[in-house]
Formats: structure tokens, C-alpha cells, sequence
């Protein structure tokens, strides 16, 4: 079932969101200060997100032989950033909830979409993206004993 994120939910930030954060879009940034003010701390993130926002950089790192000075500075900027925030762990119940949900999408190119989603739900939080049809998709397969995936969709 797809629940819109309540002003009350908890919230991770999906990859795309903590890329425009990194990059300081306008219309995140006043997002991300709403919810400081409304809860008096930043969204968290889950260890997957964490995952993807590495990856970008160490990837084009292995490719090129090195980091850039522009990609060290970027990849120092997401770490400070990372250790502001709460990271979620993906554990075990993660693991099992992302289990029902992946099969049943049939789309194995979504697994971090759904990994994120997981964590989110075992943690009891919702999901900030602006990846409204993964998430769509994946909130229509959240297993009955979790209830509904929560989504705040932080589109421009």
C-alpha cells in the first residue's frame, strides 16, 4: 500500500536525494531545513545509500587510476555529510523484508531501491525520493505485517 510520508515520519533519504543535497539544489536544502526544524535532526540514511553515494566516486576512481582533486573534494563534502547523519543498518529483518518485496516486483536491477525501502521499514521510518515509480512499485509489495511504506516525494 502507498501511504504519502505523514509531517510526522521519520524519514531516510533515498540516493537521488542525498546527491542533491551533496550538490546543494535549492529546493532540497530548504526540505532538508524543514525537517531540522521539525524534528531537530537531519534524516537519516541507510547503509545502502551510503553504499550507492561511495560507489559513484570509487568507481570513476578505478576507472581513471585515481581520484581528481574536484572528486577527492566532492568525496570529502559526502563523507562530512554522512557523518551528520544517523546510517540504518541493513540486518537481518531488512533482509527478510527485502526478500518478499524483490522477487515479487521482478525487476533485480531495483535491488538498492528495494534494500533502501527495507531498512527503512524495519527502522520504522519513511523514504524521501523523487523516484516516484521504483518506490511506487515497491510500496505496492511491502509484506501486510509491516504496513505501509511511507513516501515523501522531494521533487522540484
Amino acid at each position: 500500500m502507498i501511504v504519502p510520508a505523514f509531517p510526522e515520519d521519520l524519514l531516510v533519504l533515498d540516493s537521488d536525494v542525498l546527491s542533491d543535497w551533496r550538490k546543494s539544489k535549492s529546493y532540497t536544502q530548504r526540505k532538508i531545513d524543514e525537517y531540522v526544524i521539525r524534528f531537530g535532526s537531519l534524516p537519516a540514511l541507510t547503509s545502502i545509500t551510503v553504499y550507492e553515494a561511495l560507489y559513484g566516486f570509487e568507481k570513476k576512481a578505478a576507472a581513471s587510476g585515481s581520484y581528481s582533486p574536484l572528486d577527492r573534494q566532492g568525496l570529502q563534502a559526502l563523507h562530512d555529510l554522512i557523518d551528520d547523519c544517523d546510517v540504518l543498518p541493513f540486518d537481518a529483518e531488512a533482509a527478510s523484508i527485502a526478500a518478499q518485496i524483490l522477487p515479487r516486483i521482478n525487476n533485480n536491477k531495483m535491488w538498492k531501491d528495494v534494500f533502501i525501502a527495507a531498512t527503512a521499514l524495519s527502522h520504522g521510518r519513511g523514504v524521501a525520493t523523487r523516484n516516484r515509480a521504483d518506490y511506487e512499485l515497491i510500496a505496492k509489495h511491502v509484506p501486510a505485517q509491516y504496513g505501509s511504506l511511507h513516501l515523501a516525494f522531494w521533487t522540484y
